[in-house]
Formats: C-alpha cells, sequence, structure tokens
C-alpha cells in the first residue's frame, strides 16, 4: 500500500514538476513553477488505505489521472475548498462536479478514476483511497474487517457499473480531516493520531450515507451551496471570537438569510442551534483559558462574554464533569507535578 501510495505521488510529481520531501512514511509535493503553485500530501496506512490532501491552484484546467493497480477500489472524496470534477477513465465525456463541503463516494472493480482541476482557482481536496485487501496480506483483524465492511456497503467483485454517491453537505468531516495538519508529534504516536483520525472520518462517511439515504427529503437537502456557506462563514466567525456579544437578528443581516435558514444551516453543519453553538465555543474558550492559568475564574467569565459565574459553573461542569474552580486547582497541581 506504502509503494501504491507514493508512485501516485510521484506521477503527479512528473506531471506538475516541484520537489517531494519525506517526513517518516508521508511524503509531501510541493511545486511552484509555470504550472501553478500547490502542495499534494500523501498517507499511507494499514488495511488498503492512503490520504491524500490535495492544495492546488494550477495555472491551466488539468487532469489528475488516479490509477486503479487493484482492481477493486473506493473513493472518499471531500471538497474542503472550491469546486473539482471527475469521470470516468472509460467515460471521458461524462464530468460529475464535487462541490465545496460536499462528500462523494466512489468505487469501482474495473476502471481507474480522473480529477478534474479548473484553473486560477484555489482549491483543497481530500482523498481517502481504499484498494481491496485480503487476509493474507501483513493487516490485523480489525483491519480487514474495516476493509470488508467498506467493500460489502459500497462495491463488490460482481458489480458491473461503477458506484457513485453524492453527498450533501458536511462540516464534520472537514472539521476532522483538518486535525491531521496539526499533527506536531513523530514516530508511531503520530502514525496511531493519523491512523485514528482517518478511521473515525470513514465512520463518519459511513453514517453520513446512512442519514442522507433515510433522510433524503430531510432538511438536510432543503438548503443551497451557497447558503450553506454563508452559514459556514457565520460559524467561522463564531469560533475565532465566541466572547462577541451575537444576536440571531445581527447574524440574519450580515449573512443575508432568515433565522429559520441560519438555524437550520447551524443544525446540519454543527448539530447545535445558535445559541448552544456560542455557548459550547465560549465554555471551550474557558477551558483553554483556565488550563493556562493567567486569570481567575472572574476574569474568565468576563473574558468569554458571560456575566453570571454561577451560570458559567452549571453548563461548565455539565461539560467537563466538574467545577471550574476544581479543574484549575487539577491544572495546577498537575503543571507542579
Amino acid at each position: 500500500m506504502m509503494q501504491t501510495a507514493h508512485t501516485q505521488l510521484s506521477k503527479l510529481n512528473t506531471q506538475l514538476g516541484g520537489s517531494i520531501s519525506r517526513f517518516e512514511d508521508d511524503r509531501m509535493l510541493q511545486y511552484h513553477n509555470d504550472k501553478g503553485v500547490g502542495k499534494v500530501r500523501s498517507v499511507p496506512l494499514e488495511a488498503g488505505i492512503s490520504y491524500t490532501e490535495y492544495n492546488l491552484n494550477l495555472a491551466k484546467d488539468t487532469k489528475l489521472e488516479l490509477d486503479n493497480s487493484t482492481g477493486s477500489v473506493l473513493y472518499f472524496i471531500y471538497a474542503l475548498k472550491g469546486t473539482i470534477t471527475y469521470a470516468w477513465r472509460n467515460d471521458t465525456l461524462t464530468q460529475e462536479k464535487i462541490e465545496e463541503l460536499q462528500t462523494v463516494i466512489l468505487g469501482s472493480c474495473t476502471t481507474s478514476l480522473n480529477i478534474h482541476v479548473p484553473k486560477d482557482t484555489k482549491v483543497s481536496f481530500a482523498i481517502i483511497k481504499v484498494d481491496k485487501t485480503n487476509r493474507f496480506q501483513s493487516n490485523t483483524v480489525e483491519d480487514v474487517a474495516l476493509n470488508e465492511s467498506l467493500f460489502h456497503q459500497f462495491l463488490t467483485l460482481s458489480d458491473v457499473e461503477p458506484y457513485e454517491y453524492h453527498g450533501t453537505f458536511n462540516l464534520k468531516i472537514k472539521e476532522q480531516l483538518s486535525q491531521i495538519r496539526a499533527i506536531n508529534d513523530t514516530g508511531v504516536v503520530r502514525k496511531l493520531m493519523i491512523k485514528g483520525i482517518i478511521h473515525f472520518a470513514l465512520a463518519m462517511e459511513l453514517k453520513h450515507h446512512q442519514n442522507d439515504m433515510r433522510q433524503k427529503n430531510s432538511l438536510q437537502t432543503r438548503l443551497t451551496k451557497n447558503e450553506l456557506l454563508r452559514v459556514k462563514d457565520a460559524i467561522d466567525v463564531i469560533a475565532k471570537k465566541p466572547e462577541y456579544s451575537y444576536s440571531v437578528a445581527l447574524l440574519c443581516r450580515k449573512y443575508g438569510l432568515s433565522a429559520a435558514k441560519l438555524q437550520e444551516g447551524f443544525k446540519v453543519l454543527k448539530g447545535y442551534t445558535i445559541a448552544n453553538y456560542i455557548k459550547k465555543e465560549r465554555v471551550e474558550m474557558a477551558e483553554r483559558l483556565i488550563k493556562d492559568g493567567d486569570l481567575n475564574i472572574s476574569e474568565v467569565v468576563y473574558t468569554i462574554g458571560f456575566t453570571s459565574r454561577s451560570y458559567f459553573s452549571k453548563i461548565f461542569k455539565k461539560r467537563y464533569h466538574c467545577t471550574p474552580k476544581y479543574y484549575q486547582e487539577r491544572c495546577k497541581n498537575v503543571a507542579s507535578s
């Protein structure tokens, strides 16, 4: 699996130029030339799984060829930023879109896949590729079971036509995959953390697919892509400055959405109402401030935008199962030990 993942990156290096650097099992292609500017990171894992993240800004429309070397392959593709298209190699006339925040699951027993990236556009997308493995390869029982369950749900050896599933928009998968960039650990710790994130992302993909199948006519499909992106902007702003005094009316004016659509978007992308999302972000900010140890509890309450210490203590205890004061003392004891 490792050699397959790196061979694909070497092929891309030949196409785009640049250079490949190595960090443990990871490979990073970076280029800045007449083809454009960008980087591609490849991480091989067990169970026939590899993870590749593409961050590209190309000078001309470009086709990226993803080889199918094992016969049966699944692609879990997530558009982190921008829109791309794809086509099966034996059907070059038909291109399908993958829009920002959308997840697409593709599978084939016979053919390879082409990804088409538009010129002069910053795009970022992630691909979890799963090649069909078997019990004779050096995988654990759990790895083999994961591989078999994925192919059982989406693709079998008897499938003649490629499998295609276009999911609804999902911000949670993006947040999960973005954690990989933040891992600074090395060795076995790094490998286990990346493996855990990828496996969890696959579990989210499976759950998202199951939810879509059950809720084809639910609220999840009512908002347009443009509306969901505006909701995402509101979510990002709140996450950066949760202490600010937000109101639904203010957010509606700023992002040009009705209160109903704004609330719906928060539920779809985050699973919270607006008020509960703000509360969650404030409590998480408070937890970080308490850990830092520079402020007392009253100062923390003021800093995160609350006015009632007793109310803050109530919701903090509900989240972290202890009072803010106890949490602060425990952090101090850990730091001094």
